[in-house]
């Protein structure tokens, strides 16, 4: 147990590195810090973070260490957390299969330890280690029930694991096969499984309240931007084929079926609690299928390739154990030695470390100061009471502000992180993308790279944050390039006056009283569902009405 944490601390301190989209939660984190709340901008609830969790951590570990900016807190703590998760899941199996005192060998634990990504994302800034973490806790209070049935251990357990959803949304899944696992092997009274199902719901249904009624939607809003409740099944299969074929996962994923299948033929008692994890990564794979994927190499996987690892990390040191242990150590060297993702033409799925290690220049990018500078120059630009933004070949733009926007200034941010970590708290930063803009979120564009398939155009950036007497640039941006009417702008404006966009403005920027929580909360749902044609004319027809 002691050579994996220590191998997987190694690991990820020689490949440590935060992402553009770390830094968003370090904006969030420097707003809730400033005592403004969980938003990305003064005076606009959005959602911009899609793990709730590890949100209100990094506040916390602010709060302590007395730091706004948590981007290297970031990357320690989700060292720390992968580290100690592996611990937790390696200590679990080692119990599942006999107990210390029994000689084991090291299997799945391996093939983890192989894969450069699995190094690369126990730090990045994000909450793969705080799942991480989540996960083989899970798995290790499973593992620890089968011999203490009393309620008060059974209700700890189920607490622990109804915390998924606020890990990520889609651990719902995984936490949901756990604490049915847990009633499986437990078999409490009555009282007792009451007593757990409200411990495991307590924190995901009030935070879900409150998201209703602070957010006035169901979700993250990254999850309206990635379309994550459409099928995309054709680019989820490209997704993990892209994650399995670098690495030649194949052989090691195989070995480790014929594993899983002697240790479910020797401890027949114990399936339930085998079979726990890899119902959870199966259906998580299903998942991640049915969704697309992601952009980021490996990342969404990672979760599903532990699940799956979970009972053989190590195995009982019989013979047939110590010849495919050897076979998977031996793959492992190869794999970790020589195994590497080459980013195809495409540019649909990203090797993010690399990408950011080119793009700031830094060997070890693991602090927002790696990455403002490159990005300085629009700092430089912005002034009192303008909207800065970007023209098609990246030139800045200014116009005068609203007068009726809180921010001091506002930004466009095509690097919502990078853009956010440099402003001051009190300059409004329009995320280009979707993540953070309850708009552009919602626009009805086909999902190519999911979080980058949603650009804001200059029509509508300007209806909604630029004064209405100033004159209308004509230049477009990078993505959308055509030239901006003073027609789009008037039309995306009346379309932003009307109907459920109207609410929507309401439900996000009207100040925060029990009224505007209860009309957010009841009407959440039907805000879920709205999209928006992204051409301003088609919107001002579907909100407004007229031919």
């Amino acid at each position: 147990m002691a050579g994996s944490v220590l191998l997987i601390a190694i690991l990820g301190y020689v490949t440590r590195w935060i992402c553009d989209d770390a830094l968003i939660f370090t904006r969030i984190v420097e707003q809730i810090l400033a005592g403004n709340g969980p938003v990305y901008n003064l005076g606009e609830r959005a959602e911009a973070s899609t793990s709730t969790l590890w949100q209100w951590l990094l506040a916390l570990a602010g709060f302590v260490f007395g730091q706004s900016d948590t981007s290297t807190l970031s990357w320690m703590l989700g060292l720390l957390l992968t580290a100690a998760g592996f611990g937790f899941a390696v200590s679990a199996t080692i119990r599942l299969h006999g107990g210390p005192a029994v000689a084991m060998v090291p299997c799945g634990v391996l093939v983890l330890l192989g894969v450069r990504p699995v190094w690369q994302y126990a730090t990045s800034g994000l909450e793969t280690g705080l799942n991480t973490f989540w996960m083989a806790l899970c798995w290790w209070l499973l593992v620890r029930r089968r011999g203490n049935t009393s309620a008060k251990s059974v209700v700890t357990a189920a607490f622990v694991m109804g915390l998924g959803p606020l890990v990520r949304p889609e651990q719902t899944l995984v936490a949901a096969v756990f604490l049915i696992a847990l009633w499986l092997v437990t078999k409490p009274t009555w009282r007792v499984t009451l007593a757990a199902v409200a411990a495991a719901g307590a924190l995901p249904v009030g935070y879900e309240i409150f998201r209703m009624g602070f957010y006035g939607i169901l979700v993250p809003m990254p999850a309206l931007t990635k379309n994550a409740s459409e099928s995309f099944w054709g680019r989820g299969f490209g997704y993990v084929g892209d994650f399995v074929n670098p690495y030649l996962l194949w052989l090691p994923l195989l070995l480790c079926a014929v594993l899983l299948a002697g240790v479910l033929r020797r401890q027949s008692s114990d399936r339930i609690v085998v079979l726990t994890p890899v119902v959870a990564g199966a259906l998580s794979l299903g998942y991640l299928l049915k969704v697309g994927g992601d952009y980021m190499h490996a990342r969404m996987a990672l979760p599903i390739f532990f699940l799956l690892m979970l009972p053989v990390l190590v195995l009982l040191a019989a013979k047939n154990t110590r010849v495919l242990g050897a076979v998977l150590l031996a793959w492992a060297v190869l794999c970790a030695g020589i195994g590497q993702f080459v980013p195809q033409d495409s540019k649909l799925i990203d090797d993010e470390r690399g990408y950011y290690h080119a793009w700031t220049g830094k060997l070890y990018p693991t602090e927002a100061a790696d990455f403002t500078p490159r990005m300085k120059y629009l700092k430089d630009a912005t002034a009192p009471r303008t909207l800065t933004y970007e023209g098609p070949r990246e030139q800045l733009l200014t116009v005068r502000l609203r007068d009726d926007v809180p921010a001091q200034s506002m930004v466009i941010g095509v690097y919502l992180g990078t853009v956010g970590v440099m402003s001051p708290v009190d300059v409004g930063v329009v995320d280009f993308w979707g993540l953070a803009n309850p708009i552009g979120a919602r626009f009805e564009f086909p999902t190519v790279k999911p979080g980058h398939s949603k650009p804001l155009s200059n029509a509508w950036l300007l209806a909604d944050y630029a004064d209405p007497s100033a004159p209308v640039p004509s230049p477009g941006n990078f993505a959308v390039r055509a030239d901006v009417t003073a027609d789009q702008v008037a039309a995306a404006r009346h379309a932003l006056s009307c109907g459920d966009l109207a609410e929507i403005q309401r439900s996000t920027r009207e100040p925060m009283t029990p009224g505007r929580f209860w009309a957010n909360l009841t009407g959440a749902v039907h805000r879920t569902g709205v999209t928006v044609p992204p051409d301003p004319f088609a919107a001002e027809r579907t909100f407004c009405g007229g031919p």
